[in-house]
């Protein structure tokens, strides 16, 4: 039976030795790869160049009601011949920071049925897909690794105590 899941009475003096340093290792073991993968996290964040404040930021189209529009654009919408016009930038009244908004690039405008004018959002990044599935890789390959390594610094003290009785 293994020796962490016996009960400490049952365990002799080596047997408990073994289970502290494979729980001391766990837990060392643990740290660092938090502080590992965390960091390996960041640096693969910050080399793909993604703006999360962008991406999880509200889209802001401009609203005739709560805003008052500073300039003009020609857009063409999809599909269609002739452009409309369309606002550009604009303040928003309930902002109390008083920036001014714009339409973001990406945006699409396209004609609907009913023959209103409709912003669309553009394509999304493939950038933060990649960042989802790198993430995913480190969480499942450092769970991998930490029972892996488990396993062989228990089978390493499993033979130390063979050789050593």
């Amino acid at each position: 039976m293994d020796a962490l899941a016996t009960d400490a009475a049952d365990q002799t003096p080596a047997e408990r030795r073994t289970a502290d340093r494979v729980r001391r290792f766990t837990v060392r073991l643990a740290i660092g790869f938090i502080i590992g993968i965390n960091a390996l996290f960041l640096l693969a964040l910050w080399g793909s160049g993604l703006d999360l404040d962008r991406i999880f930021a509200d889209r802001e189209f401009f609203d005739p009601v709560h805003d008052v529009c500073l300039r003009m654009a020609w857009y063409k919408p999809e599909g269609e011949k002739e452009p409309v016009r369309l606002c550009k930038e604009w303040i928003n009244l309930g902002d109390p920071s008083g920036n001014v908004h714009q339409n973001q690039k990406d945006m699409v405008i396209v004609k609907g049925t009913d023959g209103k004018v409709y912003a669309k959002e553009g394509a999304g990044d493939g950038r933060l897909v990649a960042l989802v599935v790198v993430v995913v890789a480190l969480v499942a390959g450092g769970m991998w690794l930490q029972r892996r390594l488990i396993a062989r610094y228990r089978a390493r003290l499993a033979a130390s105590a063979g050789k050593n009785p």
